[in-house]
């Protein structure tokens, strides 16, 4: 997001956490407070790339270009085991590597455990 975004007031935040930790009521709260729109799920988008063979991070450059003021939500996977399948540690990897793209990208970043978000950035 380059500085005239930022003078139009465009944003994005991102909410991240463990599954069924509260993270879409969350966003829900926080997209009503401040008028954005919430895209919830983001890491099945990744995915779907992953499957078709896109590029993660061209994705999400045009995503953030096209959706400025969004409340991304997307499932912390980086915390568990390590899969034994090769597909599933390479999901796993992709997922972590977006979030950081979006983190370095947003103006906010929450981190949603028992439906308490914790401001990160």
């Amino acid at each position: 997001m380059d500085s005239n975004d930022r003078q139009k007031g465009a944003r994005m935040i991102l909410v991240i956490g463990g599954t069924f930790q509260g993270k879409k009521e969350f966003a829900k709260e926080l997209a009503a407070e401040k008028k954005l729109r919430v895209v919830n799920f983001f890491h099945n988008q990744i995915q779907e790339l992953l499957e078709a063979g896109e590029n993660v991070d061209e994705y999400i450059r045009r995503f953030l270009e096209k959706n400025p003021r969004t409340v991304i939500v997307m499932d912390e996977v980086g915390a568990g085991v390590v899969p034994v399948e090769r597909s599933d540690r390479e999901y796993r990897e992709a997922i972590g590597l977006a979030g950081q793209h979006l983190a370095r990208e947003a103006e906010e970043v929450y981190r949603v455990v028992c439906g308490i978000g914790m401001r990160i950035k």
